[in-house]
């Protein structure tokens, strides 16, 4: 019964969050925009008039790069470092956004407004991102104890040991790892509901709520990273199989990227959204 009220409830939770989401997307997207300007400028100054640009048209091939001769180095070095910096930024961007993401589903109205989003992601940033650190750390250490350990342990048998070893311990991982975003999440939830910053005190409750209603939460929790993943690997698919090979053949892919994100983070918020439902029940 719960999980049946968790998964109706955090869709339509989820649909009644849609101005959340627009703001989630539009963040996203113009700090994308910011990065990538520029990037596209320096790659367009590197190649110069040469015609390097003609061999990406059939796929990928390394004279491209020798094409671009002195400018490889540094291009790849301010690559390298410019990722490492968004991926830092879009780290902590998506933290202070949930905050506002998780007020928007608990308040569970169309009318939630903007001003109110962004007064909730500031209210809660540092102890979401306490809750967020926390648990990774959390989850790295028993995802050592569970997978690293016994790897090591096992390192002197044979191939063929070792290999099925490694299948029995993935589908383990895949099974305790909704356990922990089920605790995050609930801790998030109960910092939301309170309007409290009492990041220990969240945690806690996000273990005691996880194994009060084990068998709901916990098969809510295990549906959702199955449907993200099968929708990560949809995406890259997707992705992977288009080749442009005119402007509205770009346009249309950048259309359809888009459309993909979108889904991905309405996905993220039935998730949150189903998590609510339970911790107001």
């Amino acid at each position: 019964m719960k999980f049946i009220k968790a998964v109706t409830s955090g869709t339509t939770r989820a649909l009644r969050s849609l101005k959340a989401l627009l703001i989630i997307w539009l963040l996203t997207f113009s700090f994308l925009a910011v990065f990538l300007t520029p990037l596209k400028s320096f790659v367009n100054t590197a190649l110069g008039n040469t015609a390097s640009t003609n061999l990406l048209n059939n796929g990928f091939n390394i004279s491209f790069f020798t094409d671009l001769g002195q400018s490889f180095n540094p291009m790849m070095s301010a690559i390298s470092g410019g990722v490492l910096i968004l991926l830092l930024l879009f780290f902590f961007l998506y933290i202070f956004m949930y905050g506002g993401l998780f007020d928007s589903l608990l308040e569970n109205r169309l009318s939630y407004k903007p001003g109110e989003f962004f007064r909730a992601s500031a209210r809660y940033f540092l102890s979401y991102t306490a809750v967020v650190l926390i648990s990774i750390l959390i989850i790295l250490f028993v995802m050592f104890l569970v997978i690293g350990l016994p790897l090591i342990i096992q390192d002197r048998g044979s191939e063929e040991s070792l290999i099925r070893l490694m299948k029995i311990l993935r589908i383990v991982a895949i099974l305790i790892l909704p356990v922990f975003l089920l605790v995050a999440d609930y801790a998030r939830v109960w910092l939301a509901a309170n309007d409290q910053k009492k990041v220990f005190k969240a945690l806690g409750y996000g273990f005691k709520a996880t194994f009060r209603s084990f068998l709901g939460s916990y098969f809510f929790m295990l549906l959702m990273v199955i449907i993200q993943a099968l929708f990560t690997v949809l995406v890259v698919d997707i992705l992977a199989a288009y080749t442009p090979d005119s402007g509205g053949g770009m346009f249309l892919l950048f259309m359809l990227s888009q459309l993909l994100f979108l889904i991905r983070i309405f996905l993220r918020a039935v998730r949150y959204g189903g998590i609510a439902a339970l911790y107001q029940l």
